[in-house]
């Protein structure tokens, strides 16, 4: 998937507008790109995802850890500079 069609499919997944099924296409392909502008954004987008039940195993990159980081239980130590502060401010009050 190209960055502008994880980007909108991630909000629309968040938004219950699109099957919670892609959630696992969008993060493989984020995991491939890297990118600090779509981390930002599903760091944004968390807590709607975990409702959505888009969470992923341990064993998998902190992206997967939607359910986690939205309660604040993830280790912020563990995530990227680039978000840490934004997931601080939104889940670890």
């Amino acid at each position: 998937m190209e960055k502008k069609h994880i980007k909108e499919t991630l909000i629309d997944i968040a938004a219950g507008k699109e099957e919670e099924a892609l959630f696992y296409v969008c993060l493989r392909d984020m995991d491939e790109l890297n990118d600090e502008e779509l981390d930002i954004i599903l760091v944004e987008h968390m807590k709607d995802l975990a409702e959505r039940l888009c969470v992923g195993t341990f064993d998998q990159s902190w992206r997967a850890q939607s359910g986690d980081i939205a309660e604040g239980e993830y280790p912020l130590e563990k995530l990227p500079d680039h978000v840490r502060e934004i997931a601080r401010k939104l889940y670890y009050v």
